[in-house]
């Protein structure tokens, strides 16, 4: 199962306790920086349509690709910038577009820090991960869990994210 990680200091212990309760649930667990990645923005240009669902850009979403194939479970993780997902997400998520049928079927987890402590403020987050699953076919949603006021790396130490993290982890097998 790979964990897409956007980067984020605040998402540390949310990412960490997930994935520790994953793991004792009998999950493999691989996470991906994909900050530290490099993936251009779709072209738009319907190349990967001829190619069997593979883009003509040469980087690092080719890795990623197929990951997400291969992957029985994907978790994706980002704090909110300005209402949305970090850029390089919203670069993997749109790269998708080649392979998206590929996906069909499974189930995404979602792991979101925000500074405001009002979940409202996570709507139009939602809407953008949602809008996604759902054009993939028969894509479930697993599950989310937002860590509210997390401004600094550290906020969301001891807080109710840090817990339903670890137990959404624990319930995936």
């Amino acid at each position: 199962m790979p964990v897409f990680d956007s980067g984020c200091a605040f998402l540390a212990e949310i990412k960490i306790v997930f994935a520790r309760g994953a793991k004792e649930a009998g999950c493999e667990v691989e996470k991906i920086e994909i900050q530290r990645k490099k993936v251009a923005g779709c072209l738009g240009c319907n190349a990967c349509y001829k190619n069997e669902g593979v883009c003509v850009q040469k980087d690092d979403m080719t890795e990623i690709r197929e990951k997400m194939i291969a992957a029985d479970i994907i978790v994706l993780a980002s704090p909110i910038y300005f209402y949305s997902m970090t850029a390089q997400l919203k670069a993997v998520i749109d790269r998708t577009y080649a392979f998206f049928q590929q996906l069909s079927g499974k189930p995404f987890y979602f792991l979101v820090s925000c500074a405001s402590p009002e979940i409202s403020d996570t709507e139009t987050m939602v809407a953008a991960l949602r809008g996604f699953t759902c054009c993939i076919p028969d894509a479930k949603e697993g599950g989310m869990v937002f860590g509210l006021e997390t401004n600094e790396p550290g906020d969301v130490k001891n807080t109710q994210a840090v817990k339903e993290a670890y137990e959404m982890g624990k319930q995936l097998i």
